[in-house]
């Protein structure tokens, strides 16, 4: 009888230690979270500054007014995602990342999209980049705020039915055209452009300074039409006023008085 009160007093003690550790460790854990809740809603690690890397057209001031920063913001209770996608928003940026600086500053690192031609749609001029996407009304961005630009920026003209929009990538396939030969043409080629015409695909042409006339055509074998624009520009120096490569195995010129 004694051994089997012993027993009992025993698993009595262990039940006890059971439930003071289990106490222990919930009261721990709960000071943990307030802890964490403390900090998280404490002005700890408030943000500060606003650092902004890689604007080249866009001020500092305009992108700390995109991202729209909340005045009670903190790195623990970092606005990131939010920042990056308020900036993100205006066509004339490529990319953007947001970053914690300790102790109390967000950096801003940004990629403005580059504007290699400007398109001539009759009551508006637009700014557009390599891949087709429309960035800005050039009227807009002679005011200050124009998007960098790849060396000389042509401009394509004659475009049929166009509906461009900033934000929004064209659909237009001549235009589209246009734009693949302005980029992959040499920038030896691409310096002397200063317009494009392109109606037609088949049609898509080029102008010179030097005011020579080369009928592109299609963006395809675009490098081997580039060599041979070259080789006749360099060889007819001062005499050839139109080239023909849309068939680069029977490339055609006309010169002066020809």
């Amino acid at each position: 009888m004694a051994k089997r009160s012993e027993r009992e007093r025993r698993l009595a003690d262990q039940r006890r230690h059971g439930q003071i550790r289990i106490a222990v460790i919930v009261l721990s854990v709960l000071a943990v979270v307030g802890s964490m809740i403390g900090i998280y809603r404490s002005p700890l690690f408030s943000i500060k500054r606003v650092e902004v890397v890689g604007a080249e057209s866009m001020s500092r001031e305009e992108v700390v007014r995109l991202a729209a920063v909340p005045a009670d913001a903190t790195l623990i209770r970092f606005p990131g995602e939010a920042v990056t996608v308020r900036v993100a928003r205006d066509p004339r940026v490529e990319s953007v990342a947001v970053t914690r600086v300790f102790p109390d500053a967000l950096r801003i690192r940004l990629v403005e999209r580059r504007a290699v031609a400007i398109v001539d749609a009759g009551a508006k001029k637009w700014l557009i980049d390599a891949n087709g996407f429309v960035i800005a009304e050039r009227s807009a961005a002679a005011t200050g705020s124009a998007p960098p630009t790849a060396g000389v920026t042509p401009l394509i003209r004659e475009v049929k039915g166009l509906d461009l929009k900033a934000g929004r990538r064209t659909t237009s396939e001549p235009l589209l055209n246009a734009v693949k030969v302005l980029v992959s043409i040499s920038a030896d080629l691409r310096a002397q452009v200063l317009a494009v015409s392109a109606s037609e695909i088949d049609a898509t042409t080029l102008y010179t300074a030097d005011k020579v006339e080369i009928v592109f055509g299609d963006a395809a074998g675009a490098v081997k039409k580039d060599a041979i624009v070259r080789k006749i520009l360099a060889d007819q120096r001062g005499r050839v006023v139109s080239i023909d490569v849309r068939t680069t195995d029977r490339p055609t010129w006309r010169g002066l008085g020809k």
